[in-house]
């Protein structure tokens, strides 16, 4: 990846370790197979769009993803889009340099992530303050920890939506996005504007369901500032919101093991008092030919960060990353 001087990097460059990593385990790439099979058998169920590998290679597809995210990982932007409650946004870019071989996938030629540039500062701004001397310290560093496993769920559910776009060969035919069926509760992807139809699924949604029992949603803190990650909730099956435990938040960011601790007060998610702060929904706000334009990029240097050094970055906050030089 190419690397900026700002230490801003630190919580994003550990965030798509952590949500990749995810994928990674045995019950991540389960999650795949079974979303790559769903996907493909609802396009021919349907025959709006014509899946042109071979379900039985599945499991072969799933590593072939997975490795190639690991080598090269796709573009990263990080920027202003859909509005604040937006965390991640995954793209398409047709005409960028992979020729749909799912033997072969080339990730930065095939799409990138988006995340958002508000957030992003939050959290950095959250690891500069944390520390474990003084309340307020210790209150900042429990914030960052909060954003890191926000960006390594919005990491992994973006990660989904490219993995269907592999598995359509980066076509971009809206058909070719998750099937309308393949979701969980009722979110929904691309919304046709003239019917107000949804056009897609959520294969984000869907495996979130599949890996941790239910969709996560972070709701404001009415009590907290406006820096604030938010507090994150699991959606069960009956849209009944329940707030995950800090300890879940610490396993994951230090041992990217998901095993949730719930509250066992639960909440309606139209509950008063439950205001969205930073759902990793994303897909909604792209509209059908809202893809990434593909672009002539000069040379620019790659950097390496070491596992080791990533895994400081939850614990220490204000540790900087140092990357060594890689290629030009």
């Amino acid at each position: 990846m190419s690397m900026p001087r700002d230490f801003t990097v630190n919580g994003l460059a550990f965030s798509i370790h952590a949500g990749l990593s995810l994928l990674e385990k045995p019950q991540g790439r389960e999650a795949l197979y079974r979303l790559g099979a769903t996907v493909a058998r609802e396009w021919r169920r349907s025959r709006t769009f014509v899946f042109r590998g071979d379900v039985s290679r599945m499991q072969e597809y799933v590593n072939e993803f997975l490795r190639a995210l690991r080598a090269d990982f796709p573009r990263v932007i990080v920027g202003n889009f859909g509005g604040p409650e937006v965390v991640a946004e995954a793209r398409r870019m047709p005409g960028g340099g992979w020729d749909g071989n799912l033997s072969l996938f080339l990730p930065k030629r095939a799409g990138g992530i988006f995340f958002n540039h508000t957030r992003v500062a939050e959290m950095a701004n959250s690891s500069l303050l944390g520390g474990h001397k003084s309340s307020r310290e210790r209150k900042m560093a429990a914030r960052h920890r909060s954003y890191l496993f926000m960006f390594a769920v919005a990491t992994l559910h973006e990660l989904t939506h490219l993995f269907v776009a592999y598995l359509a060969q980066g076509s971009d035919d809206p058909n070719s996005y998750t099937p309308p069926d393949v979701s969980y509760l009722n979110y929904v992807g691309l919304v046709d504007p003239e019917t107000n139809r949804s056009m897609t699924g959520e294969s984000g949604r869907w495996i979130e369901g599949y890996l941790f029992g239910g969709s996560i949603e972070f709701y404001r803190d009415v009590s907290d500032d406006n820096g604030q990650a938010g507090i994150p909730h699991l959606l069960d099956g009956q849209a009944l919101a329940r707030k995950i435990h800090p300890d879940c938040i610490l396993e994951l960011v230090t041992r990217l093991q998901c095993q949730y601790h719930l509250r066992n007060q639960s909440l309606l998610r139209q509950s008063r008092g439950l205001l969205s702060l930073g759902s990793t929904e994303a897909g909604s706000s792209q509209q059908p030919g809202a893809f990434m334009r593909a672009r002539r990029e000069q040379s620019a240097p790659l950097y390496n960060v070491s596992i080791n050094d990533l895994n400081r970055v939850p614990l220490e906050p204000g540790f900087i990353l140092r990357p060594r030089l890689a290629a030009y």
